[in-house]
């Protein structure tokens, strides 16, 4: 395995209880709780069924992430839906709290702002201002929370997500210090990011890194040599960063054992050279 990897995390898409077993059958260490899906929003979560998962959990010894859902307007700049989402997320982060585990966040959307610029700015105020509220709250209850990006989709509006680019990640991470970036590398990709940049702007702050690849266009969750983006570049500057962190698979086109071994051949055709 790398040396850049502490921990992998596997990103099946599935019921959790469905993604832990894929996980342990592919070796992971840890596995993506999708909160997004319908099986598993925070109201699915019984307390029998709770006390089934942390038993699960304790037999494999294979420990959730949680990923929070990605369509809630933490950023909205309509301030009531910003803070209905900000309620719905703290009962994400009491659940975290239940499975001991971190909670991974995102900026959302705004729709069809007739003065782009201005209202992307408030709406970037406005997730500050909820990462700043959720932090606390999930402090209290001891849960870490981490902030993930979106794509920066250049033709699809008339919708923008927030927290996509390099100087939205600086605004946040920068007044918010005590929470750390999962860098979606995938999502960077999208709309001609520079992802090295990136790595080399942000690595102190980067807890996990997820893996796919794409066409630059759209998040198409491809393999890691299937794509826009040079993974060996990539693990290169890993590298001379001296990062090392959380390594999220998030591939659709090969099964996960698969993609690490791939990135372990990658690793090896680098430290070669």
């Amino acid at each position: 395995m790398p040396s850049f990897i502490q921990y992998t995390a596997l990103q099946g898409y599935a019921l959790a209880e469905l993604g832990i077993k894929e996980a342990h059958t592919h070796g992971f260490s840890h596995w993506y709780i999708d909160l997004s899906l319908q099986s598993d929003t925070p109201d699915q979560w019984t307390i029998e069924r709770i006390k089934n998962m942390q038993a699960v959990i304790q037999q494999y010894q294979i420990f959730p992430i949680m990923h929070g859902n990605y369509k809630l307007p933490l950023a909205s700049d309509i301030n009531v839906l910003r803070q209905a989402a900000i309620e719905y997320t703290k009962s994400e982060i009491r659940l975290a709290q239940k499975m001991q585990a971190p909670l991974i966040i995102h900026g959302g959307a705004i729709v069809e702002p007739r003065l782009v610029k201005w209202v992307k700015k408030q709406a970037l105020d406005g997730f500050l201002e909820s990462v700043k509220v959720l932090v606390d709250y999930a402090q209290s209850l001891g849960v870490t929370l981490w902030v993930e990006n979106l794509s920066n989709y250049k033709n699809n509006h008339p919708f923008y997500y927030i927290f996509t680019m390099s100087e939205e990640f600086e605004y946040i991470l920068d007044r918010v210090p005590e929470v750390k970036f999962f860098l979606d590398i995938g999502h960077a990709n999208i709309g001609n990011q520079n992802i090295k940049q990136i790595i080399q702007t942000f690595h102190k702050r980067i807890i996990g890194v997820s893996i796919s690849n794409n066409d630059g266009v759209r998040d198409q969750h491809r393999s890691l040599l299937n794509g826009t983006v040079n993974f060996s570049d990539i693990i290169q500057l890993f590298s001379h960063c001296q990062w090392s962190g959380y390594v999220g698979v998030e591939v659709r086109d090969m099964s996960p054992a698969n993609v690490l071994m791939q990135l372990s051949e990658l690793h090896n055709a680098v430290s070669i050279e």
